[in-house]
């Protein structure tokens, strides 16, 4: 086949994976013309561009269309400011340091899903798996319970993408200054009140301790708030797909559920959240035959590189026996997600809780849509039908 790549194609959205197997095997490093970016399609080398980070830097963002101001943050930064930045938060986000929040999540998560049980049917994405990563996110900033809804709607937009766009849309813009607004006012009513600990006050008082600027804080808030919903929310919804898709493999996980943390990581190697992200080049290197130079832009396809055959047996198999803790959807290197144990622990309450009160849930393939954005993978309504339940005891 000719080789066609445009991450902003809502067609390719639907189904990228034919697209991502041609570029591997006939284009591995693909000039994207409209965008003047450089695309990796291959775990070898998208692996290798995620530990460079000399080589490729982070520091002019890691989105496919650039801000025209960037806003420092931990993600798009270069040590040492990445060093200093992330050091301030890696401690908060450990498997040890979520762990304690296991109970806090299946409590929101039953909150959510009892009131659909007695129905038979409910939407995965729009009654459960967008609000429960948001109502833990803010409650680890400090955010109240009431502007839940509204941060999310927020976040959303910033990710939504139009076809064939070269810059961030309006409704995007729009949607980052009304959280930067947001922030500032809820700053602004806690400056004279008593400290709370909360990540709102953390990053307060290293502000006031000369630790961060004011920039750097909003950058963070800015982060968080996104980053913590956007992809635990799809991650959810891709499980429960695949888990319909692929019912020899539920029927593996209902039988043995010490299986579930495997069936994460392979649904986050198959069909991950995170499409891809971009980065500068910083020095001259060769690649395919080619030299990229500084200021090049490329874009690694971590979708692509966990289906490259060329790193995994069957890699095109959904499998959840395979355990692949190698996969790069949460990236690697320097940048690795700081919240990835976050969400593999929501990620995991939210299944254990689905397939005990639902196991034999259907997807209404009819009823799917999907999220369109470069850098996100994933459905905006997963509705599912399943068999009733009036007598279900819903404490876990």
């Amino acid at each position: 086949m000719t080789v066609h790549f445009d991450p902003y194609d809502h067609d390719t959205h639907d189904n990228p994976y034919p697209v991502y197997r041609a570029l591997r095997d006939e284009a591995p490093l693909y000039y994207a013309e409209p965008y003047k970016v450089w695309v990796l399609s291959r775990y070898a080398d998208c692996s290798r561009a995620l530990r460079d980070f000399k080589t490729f830097t982070n520091g002019q963002g890691t989105a496919v269309d650039v801000a025209k101001e960037q806003m420092p943050t931990v993600l798009d930064s270069d040590p040492p400011t990445h060093t200093r930045l992330r050091h301030l938060m890696s401690g908060m986000f450990t498997p040890e340091a979520v762990q304690p929040l296991e109970q806090v999540v299946r409590d929101m998560a039953l909150d959510l899903l009892t009131p659909h049980i007695a129905n038979g049917q409910l939407d995965i994405i729009g009654d459960f798996a967008a609000r429960l990563p948001m109502a833990i996110i803010c409650k680890l900033l400090g955010f109240p319970r009431e502007d839940e809804d509204m941060v999310r709607r927020w976040t959303d937009l910033v990710l939504q993408r139009d076809e064939a766009t070269t810059e961030m849309p309006q409704h995007a813009v729009d949607a980052t200054l009304k959280l930067f607004e947001y922030f500032e006012r809820l700053m602004t009513e806690r400056a004279g009140r008593p400290a709370r600990d909360d990540l709102v006050g953390h990053l307060m008082a290293s502000e006031k301790e000369g630790k961060l600027s004011h920039q750097e804080v909003l950058g963070y808030l800015y982060i968080l708030s996104i980053a913590g919903n956007e992809t635990t929310t799809k991650l959810i919804g891709n499980i429960t797909y695949q888990l319909h898709r692929h019912p020899d493999q539920r029927a593996l996980l209902l039988n043995d559920m010490a299986m579930l943390p495997a069936a994460i990581e392979e649904t986050l190697r198959f069909d991950g959240p995170t499409q891809q992200m971009a980065r500068t080049v910083g020095r001259d290197v060769e690649m395919h035959g080619r030299t990229l130079k500084p200021g090049d832009r490329i874009t690694m396809l971590f979708i692509s590189a966990n289906r490259d055959e060329r790193h995994y047996q069957s890699a095109e198999l959904f499998d959840i026996r395979r355990n692949p803790r190698d996969h790069l959807a949460f990236g690697g290197g320097l940048h690795s997600c700081l919240g990835a144990a976050l969400a593999r622990l929501e990620a995991k309450v939210a299944m254990q809780e689905i397939l005990r009160l639902m196991p034999d849930f259907r997807v209404d393939e009819a009823g799917l849509r999907r999220m369109h954005s470069p850098a996100v993978r994933g459905y905006t309504h997963v509705p599912v039908e399943f068999t009733p339940s009036q007598g279900v005891r819903l404490s876990a």
